[in-house]
């Protein structure tokens, strides 16, 4: 605490902050009966050089060793706000950068730095830019670097059936044709959709075949008899089979109607297999017929194997008929079934 002056006097002192680091040197005047106040002391600093500084200790009246004066000591955010530490023994804030940034223009232009220098931002926010599938995009932040295979050009019209895509730089067209149906020149019934941009696939056309039963020619699609004789084939095929495997199949034996489907034909083959009948036979009407030999159960296997030969029959004598054609849409019209 300074002393009581007897008498006014004027004396060279040490202005102190509360904190007591030194602010500067001067004289101050004390009037009788008064003393300094807790701002000064008669205790005088002067920094050993310029940017040093020192603290005093009021309780011991003693300056402490000089240190490096940090208070006005300037850092950056990583976006360029300016601050200083604000106090002698402070210290530039982890993460801060001490280098101020480039000179800019404010109102045009950010900077950021990026962990080992700075960059300066062209400010473009509400500008449109594009993708290299002419995918337009609009700049929604301050910090924004244009990507890789991007540009701000904007794509010229496009004609039908084309896209824009950026190349090296420059918009060039390509075709695209995706979701659009394509058929197979070697297949006409196998067909898919266009998936990707460019040409479509090899062997493969826009053009829709009238039906399934043509073949791709330097002409385009023509009729091929061949191809239609071979899905009535099929169809053939698919008619047997079908008649074959029908659950509900029947037929009449002792003038009763008898399931024949395949799980009937298995159970009446493992029965006359055994030789060995159960109590009761079920029709195709779910009676019962009980005290059924297994001479009646053949009889009902025999009408089982005449009706799948009468099947194998109608096969052999549709596929017969079906060689003999010559035109292409008499084998579109060839009936497939029992006749009338």
């Amino acid at each position: 605490m300074n002393s009581i002056q007897s008498q006014s006097v004027t004396l060279n002192v040490s202005q102190i902050t509360d904190e007591g680091w030194w602010l500067g040197n001067k004289q101050e005047h004390v009037a009788k009966g008064t003393a300094l106040g807790d701002d000064y002391t008669e205790s005088i600093y002067t920094p050993s050089e310029v940017g040093l500084i020192a603290r005093f200790d009021r309780e011991k009246g003693v300056w402490s060793d000089e240190i490096k004066d940090m208070t006005f000591t300037p850092y950056f955010s990583e976006h360029g706000q300016h601050y200083i530490v604000g106090s002698p023994d402070g210290a530039v804030p982890k993460d801060m950068i001490e280098t101020p940034p480039p000179a800019h223009d404010p109102l045009k232009q950010a900077v950021r730095h990026d962990g080992e220098q700075w960059k300066i931002f062209d400010i473009k926010v509400g500008e449109s830019f594009w993708d290299e599938w002419a995918n337009e995009y609009v700049v929604s932040e301050t910090y924004f670097e244009l990507p890789e295979s991007c540009t701000w050009e904007r794509p010229p019209t496009n004609e039908e059936v084309y896209i824009q895509r950026l190349v090296d730089g420059g918009w060039q067209q390509i075709e695209d044709h995706r979701d659009k149906l394509i058929y197979n020149k070697a297949e006409c019934r196998h067909t898919d959709y266009v998936d990707e941009i460019g040409p479509i696939k090899e062997g493969w056309t826009f053009e829709e075949p009238p039906n399934p039963y043509h073949e791709y020619t330097a002409e385009g699609w023509m009729p091929s008899i061949d191809r239609a004789k071979q899905a009535k084939r099929e169809e053939i095929n698919a008619w047997r089979t079908s008649l074959e495997n029908d659950p509900g199949t029947t037929v009449t034996a002792n003038g009763v109607e008898w399931d024949a489907g395949p799980e009937a034909r298995l159970r009446i083959d493992s029965t006359i297999l055994s030789e060995s009948m159960p109590p009761y036979w079920t029709d195709a009407n779910n009676v019962d017929h009980e005290g059924m030999t297994i001479e009646a159960l053949k009889q009902v296997k025999a009408a089982i194997n005449l009706q799948g030969f009468m099947i194998h029959d109608r096969q052999r004598a549709m596929k017969r008929d079906l060689d003999q054609i010559a035109e292409f849409d008499d084998v579109l019209a060839f009936s497939v079934g029992w006749l009338e």
